[in-house]
């Protein structure tokens, strides 16, 4: 069911709740020793020495070349594998557990059903930013279910639940096994996205709009993760383009528009679907302290699906 719109008191703002969720984010201790040729993307759970000189990189045997909590980038490698180097011991991925919830949903389209598609992209996104997925089937309004869901993915290190909105039936089991901090946090799409803790373990709990589902992992989500990993946190390329429609946006609420860029020219996106998030170029940002951005304004649009 739907909720009334948040009180100020009621909604917490973006970065507050960043460093709520951070703040259960203990970086993972487990660790893998995985060999060279797929070690790019890792995090590094030791200092990594030379076994072998490089001259030309004035490195002597024995020598860092790389500290512990470095993220391997494709050009490491080379260097890595030159002074000897085969194996890495990198920091395990950290777990994330996805369940999509809803009366309406199965894993497969039907004539009766629709097709999960928020928890589905969602698990695509977290395997890009360096966590081990474990996506669940959709699980219908039922309390005992949805129970059954949570405290089964509590091995996880963070739990993320779609379709759900504040008084439905999953929030009310998650604040009966843990606590809800809020309901409400300070983004549109998705003012309605929820951060919550069971059991140590935080908690993500996003609505059925894939556009504010994408919103909330982008923001939430994806530096939980990193903090988990213990990694950079890197910002998405961006361009910049001249603005072809106003942007309107509600004071006090961080927006997020995705646009279509072409020849220089940002067009906003209407609706919050899937079309739409999937016709995106990229996004541009409204302060929480503004109330729109004019057309022809030069903007900043950032692409949250670069694929190098």
């Amino acid at each position: 069911m739907a909720g009334s719109p948040p009180s100020e008191a009621e909604s917490l703002a973006l970065e507050t709740a960043r460093r709520q969720l951070g703040s259960f984010a203990v970086p993972v201790d487990r660790t893998d020793r995985i060999p060279l040729s797929v070690a790019v993307g890792r995090v590094l759970a030791t200092d990594t020495t030379a076994n072998k000189p490089v001259e030309e990189a004035d490195i002597s045997v024995d020598d860092t070349v790389f500290d512990q909590g470095h993220q391997v980038r494709p050009g490491d490698v080379g260097l890595l594998r030159a002074t000897g180097v085969s194996e890495l011991l990198v920091r395990q991925r950290p777990q994330v557990g996805i369940v999509p919830t809803g009366d309406k949903l199965r894993a497969d389209a039907s004539p009766a059903r629709e097709v999960e598609t928020a928890g589905f992209t969602l698990a695509q996104y977290v395997d890009r930013w360096g966590g081990k997925v474990t996506y669940r089937d959709p699980v219908a309004d039922d309390a005992p279910a949805l129970r059954m869901a949570v405290q089964r993915d509590l091995t996880r290190d963070a739990l993320v639940i779609t379709g759900t909105e504040p008084g439905d039936t999953l929030r009310e089991v998650v604040a009966d096994l843990g606590e809800v901090f809020t309901d409400y946090v300070d983004i549109d799409p998705g003012q309605r996205t929820g951060v919550a803790v069971v059991e140590d373990r935080p908690v993500l709990l996003l609505p059925k709009s894939p556009s504010a589902a994408r919103v909330g992992a982008v923001h939430l989500l994806r530096p939980l993760l990193k903090a988990f990993a213990d990694a950079p946190l890197s910002a998405h390329p961006e361009s910049r383009a001249t603005l072809a429609a106003d942007i309107d946006s509600q004071h006090g609420v961080k927006t997020f528009t995705p646009v279509a860029v072409s020849d220089g020219t940002a067009t906003p996106l209407p609706g919050v679907d899937l079309a739409t998030a999937t016709r995106a170029d990229g996004w541009v940002s409204v302060a929480a302290d503004e109330t729109g951005i004019d057309a022809g304004t030069t903007v900043t649009v950032e692409n949250w699906d670069y694929l190098p």
